[in-house]
């Protein structure tokens, strides 16, 4: 995936019609690459139909390299030339082949990735989260695996589980595989790096370092709810080390950061992940909240309706309201959990 050529920012979306297409962003427009080829095909051959001509799904696209690349590029260019002489690219159904990005609803740009891991690279987080922080942080890349069916898109509400008091934002960016492999080496790794997108890691916060008082997990403490968006940014011209960041509650700036000041490198998460181990094209790997990038390491808390907006450079912003407390129902869970103590980190200037 990696070239010369300026990066595509590629996205899951939904035209209405409750059914996910892949698509890319282009300017105020949004882009259906295949059905912009094929709509241009019937045009010119008066064929309509026929099969599909670019990949119609986002790790499809991942998979399809630099071929896949060039006929987005292509159907881009299509778009463009078709929008200066004011003719409408359409399928024979009337489905439109570029709409106003306006008129679409952005959905998480892989809705349920085969897999998420979640790694601790920023050494100021986990220092600044009240963590000692051991020799294997600096060994090799450690995560947690994530609920891959609690993902969600952007503008949809942060679910707030009923069992804590301290709910968290997690300004983090992770990116996606656009190969899979066993054994790589972070050379041949970073060859299978498709692109980034911003990734909000939801935190119950009490409840998560409870139960990890056991040195296990954590569990409820992340699997209720995790954010992804608005698109994904293909590598060509990130540079993964100098990545702004930013996170606003209700349009106030609570954390800024970059993504420079990581233990490992993107590559090298990679290739930990494939040793003795077989990864997939469509796998997500986030690399950590960046330092100061939550409310835990700001004793700042979020609260229902408040509106967290996540900013990356190149990325766009990831936007998500938070929503009302869960209310437990009654007999549910274990009578024994009654509530996890407060947290609060003490920093000392």
């Amino acid at each position: 995936m990696n070239g010369g050529a300026a990066g595509m920012r590629l996205v899951t979306f939904d035209d209405g019609s409750d059914r996910a297409r892949f698509g890319v962003l282009h300017g105020d427009a949004v882009v259906d690459p295949d059905l912009v080829l094929r709509a241009d095909r019937a045009l010119r051959t008066g064929a309509a139909g026929g099969e599909p001509m670019a990949a119609r799904e986002m790790v499809a696209f991942f998979e399809s390299g630099a071929r896949g690349r060039a006929l987005a590029g292509e159907a881009l260019a299509l778009a463009d030339d078709y929008r200066q002489r004011g003719d409408e690219l359409t399928a024979p159904d009337g489905t439109r082949a570029v709409l106003p990005a306006a008129d679409v609803r952005l959905l998480a740009p892989v809705p349920r990735p085969r897999r998420i891991r979640d790694y601790l690279t920023y050494t100021e987080h986990a220092s600044g989260s009240g963590l000692e922080v051991p020799p294997a942080f600096a060994a090799m890349p450690i995560c947690y695996k994530c609920n891959v069916e609690t993902v969600i898109g952007p503008d949809e509400p942060l679910l707030w589980p009923s069992y804590t008091d301290q709910l968290d934002f997690e300004l983090e960016l992770g990116f996606f595989t656009s190969g899979g492999g066993r054994d790589l080496t972070p050379a041949e790794a970073a060859g299978r790096i498709a692109g980034v997108t911003i990734f909000n890691d939801v935190s119950a916060r009490d409840i998560q370092m409870f139960e990890m008082s056991l040195t296990i997990g954590p569990s409820k403490g992340k699997d209720f709810c995790t954010a992804m968006g608005p698109c994904v940014l293909t590598m060509d011209e990130v540079d993964e080390w100098a990545i702004q960041m930013s996170a606003r509650v209700n349009g106030e700036v609570w954390a800024a950061g970059t993504t420079k000041n990581r233990q490992f490198s993107f590559a090298e998460v990679l290739a930990w992940a494939s040793l003795d181990e077989t990864v997939y094209p469509g796998e997500f790997f986030g690399l950590g909240t960046v330092g100061g990038g939550c409310g835990l390491e700001l004793d700042r808390w979020i609260q229902p309706g408040d509106v967290v907006e996540l900013e990356a450079s190149g990325v766009g912003v990831l936007r998500n309201p938070v929503g009302p407390r869960q209310v437990r129902p009654a007999g549910a869970g274990v009578a024994s959990y009654q509530g996890s103590p407060a947290v609060h980190v003490q920093h000392h200037q």
